[in-house]
């Protein structure tokens, strides 16, 4: 079975939201992706916030933060977290443990889907979801402020955004007129052929 098929995400669309809180993380993890490659951020921050901000260590933060502790790459580590399963806490092992029979015979998949399962049905009786609380409420502390040229690139970005007037704004008001139109073809077409057949042609 692939570890994706156990990570749940699907089940928390918001990690941030889930878990009641809106910190750092989420400025990254929303507006990452839109700085420039130009200004090369990865020279100005540790490995460690680089793990932090990763979607992998957001769906795995327990693994995430063992990861860090042992000081690899986060190229390294974010690609562990891709293949791995999502890593139970102690606590949440102990209690499976003592309350699953047959519990020492299941793969570490299985292990987590039944934890998962547990948590649901049990009011979170296993610390299942409150030891992924806390796994990433710790690691949102390895994230590190923005610089400043990550600032300048954010700024800018939201700036172009926010022009009404830019080639991207121009663009998307035109693919939505091009759909408004076809949309309006496809309404008068209908009605056409639906007042041939209550009154012939």
């Amino acid at each position: 079975m692939k570890p994706s098929a156990y990570s749940f995400a699907h089940l928390s669309p918001s990690t941030q939201c889930a878990h009641g809180y809106r910190g750092r993380m989420f400025i990254y993890q929303t507006e990452q992706a839109s700085l420039s490659d130009e200004h090369n951020p990865r020279e100005q921050h540790s490995e460690a916030h680089w793990i932090a901000i990763s979607q992998e260590a957001k769906n795995n933060p327990i693994y995430a933060l063992k990861l860090i502790q042992r000081n690899i790459s986060h190229e390294s580590a974010i690609a562990r977290l891709t293949e791995s399963y999502r890593h139970l806490s102690q606590y949440t092992k102990r209690k499976m443990e003592a309350t699953l029979a047959g519990w020492e015979l299941l793969d570490d998949e299985d292990k987590n889907l039944a934890a998962f399962h547990n948590s649901l049905f049990s009011d979170d009786g296993n610390g299942y979801r409150a030891s992924l609380r806390a796994a990433s409420l710790k690691l949102e502390k390895y994230i590190e402020p923005m610089t400043e040229q990550e600032l300048q690139a954010l700024l800018k970005r939201i700036a172009e955004r926010n022009n009404v007037h830019s080639a991207e704004k121009i663009a998307e008001r035109r693919r939505q007129d091009e759909e408004d139109k076809r949309k309006a073809d496809e309404i008068g077409k209908q009605q056409r052929n639906q007042y041939q057949r209550l009154y012939g042609s």
